[in-house]
């Protein structure tokens, strides 16, 4: 079969390449076009839409990169993705989530004082340190200006809607669309003091003690902190690959209330889910009534092309709960997060911070709100993107100079590099001296074994490549080298 240029319609909202996206993807993925489906040329298409070469190869590159088209010498590009008959309709998915009652009932906090989780030793923030963005590339000025532009403003020291600030919800809301493919209204958004807060609350919407969920290893620590707070039972699943979870490593699961995964950019280890590992996740969610949590901690970081559209965007919002934050986009001080979740649980989550926390503070909402909207946000993320793309190239460059037998992950995205020390060396590793060397020197990189929760622990370190300067980089590194023994090559 050979797609006709002329059923191929742009929406005439947002930019050129955006319309050409969304117009291949969605007959697509309503199964309009089948597997195997030959695409009219770039240049038939560039002719027939009055768009350029250059716009119309931009967004094929991106449903290449995502998993959705392949191309072919002298043929051009066809359809590779082969979805399941009628798997997007929302009824469907719905049906297969309706929530018990055991679903929808408050978590008594009962648990007993020896199960709790130990909290977190505190730490100074040092060199190296993963998941701090690069503070001296923020646009304080900017944003100084829209504090005070709020500041005196009375109605913002009135309680306002339990959701978060309508402007800011309404900016996230039309962003995400665009970003992540997320789909959404503003009243299906709840705006969180940051991403932990909307993890935990997702919890307790999906969950109640004693049932199973499951997690990645490695993965987020303070995630497995907030799931043993519930008294849940943990499952942990393999996500070291280059793909993170595989729908192979789910097939023996069973009676799973939800699982929560980082399909953007699993932390710490950097893999990236490829389309066809995130169809067969929802099938399996679908099969076995299993909610999916989508924690997308920083996949706007990512080098190689676009961001791959989200699980929930992919389910049309039904049986996935969707968490981010602004803590790596712009500053960990904001303390912002929010919250994506069917119309029948956010008022539900909104209740649930209510009694946590209380409001988030309306000012930073406000401020945020106008920053998105007044396209300072996607400027700065464009800056940011770029310059981290640099330093990630550095990190990997000087990690391979002074730690040649390593193995490096997380290359493709993200503000930290994951250094993998050799097979011959996991035996003698002392990571709690190396931190302790490193720290006297200023340097507070993560050890590997910190996110890792199941099966053998492997020795290694993350390190932090966005806030720090070139010289203080290449030190660091030197130092790891020195202390583990490791013989530096010589460009």
């Amino acid at each position: 079969m050979r797609i006709e240029p002329d059923s191929i319609r742009l929406s005439g909202e947002g930019s050129l390449q955006w319309q050409l996206y969304q117009a291949l993807r969605q007959p697509l993925l309503s199964g309009l076009w089948p597997s195997g489906a030959l695409l009219p040329s770039s240049r038939v298409l560039a002719s027939e839409l009055q768009l350029s070469r250059n716009t119309v190869n931009a967004a094929l590159a991106q449903l290449v990169a995502e998993g959705y088209l392949q191309g072919q010498p002298g043929r051009g590009y066809c359809i590779i993705t082969q979805l399941p008959d009628a798997y997007f309709q929302a009824s469907r998915v719905a049906n297969s989530h309706g929530l018990s009652q055991s679903a929808s009932t408050n978590t008594k906090a009962n648990s007993s004082a020896e199960k709790l989780p130990q909290a977190a030793t505190p730490s100074k923030t040092g060199l190296l340190e993963p998941g701090v963005p690069d503070l001296s590339a923020f646009p304080y000025r900017i944003w100084q200006r829209l504090l005070q532009r709020h500041a005196t403003r009375p109605l913002l020291g009135v309680g306002g809607d339990v959701l978060g600030y309508l402007p800011l919800r309404q900016a996230l809301s039309l962003y995400l669309q665009q970003s992540r493919q997320v789909h959404c209204t503003e009243q299906q958004i709840l705006i969180t003091a940051g991403a932990q807060q909307g993890l935990y609350v997702a919890a307790m919407l999906v969950a109640t003690r004693g049932d199973k969920v499951l997690m990645e290893s490695p993965g987020y620590g303070r995630l497995r902190q907030a799931l043993q707070l519930q008294d849940l039972a943990i499952g942990y699943l393999d996500a070291a690959g280059p793909e993170g979870v595989t729908a192979e490593d789910l097939a023996a699961q069973q009676h799973c209330k939800a699982l929560f995964l980082t399909p953007g950019h699993q932390y710490p280890m950097g893999g990236i889910m490829p389309l066809s590992q995130r169809l067969a996740i929802l099938q399996w969610a679908q099969q076995q009534g299993c909610w999916l949590v989508e924690d997308d901690y920083d996949s706007e970081f990512q080098f190689k092309h676009r961001p791959v559209a989200s699980l929930q965007g992919l389910a049309q919002g039904q049986g996935v709960i969707f968490v981010g934050s602004f803590s790596k986009t712009m500053l960990p001080a904001l303390r912002l997060g929010y919250l994506v979740a069917p119309t029948a649980l956010i008022q539900r989550a909104a209740a649930i911070v209510q009694a946590i926390h209380g409001d988030v503070p309306l000012l930073t909402q406000a401020a945020l709100a106008d920053f998105i909207s007044e396209g300072h946000f996607s400027r700065h993320l464009r800056k940011m993107r770029k310059l981290y793309q640099q330093k990630q190239q550095l990190a990997q460059q000087l990690a391979s100079q002074y730690l040649p037998d390593w193995q490096l992950h997380a290359l493709h995205a993200g503000l930290h590099l994951v250094l993998r020390c050799p097979a011959a060396m996991q035996s003698s590793f002392d990571g709690p001296l190396l931190q302790q060397r490193l720290a006297a020197a200023g340097y507070a990189p993560a050890l590997l074994s910190k996110y890792q929760f199941s099966g053998e622990t492997a020795a290694g370190v993350v390190i932090g490549i966005a806030n720090i300067s070139p010289a203080d980089l290449e030190r660091g590194l030197q130092l790891i080298a020195a202390i583990c023994g490791a013989a530096p090559q010589h460009p």
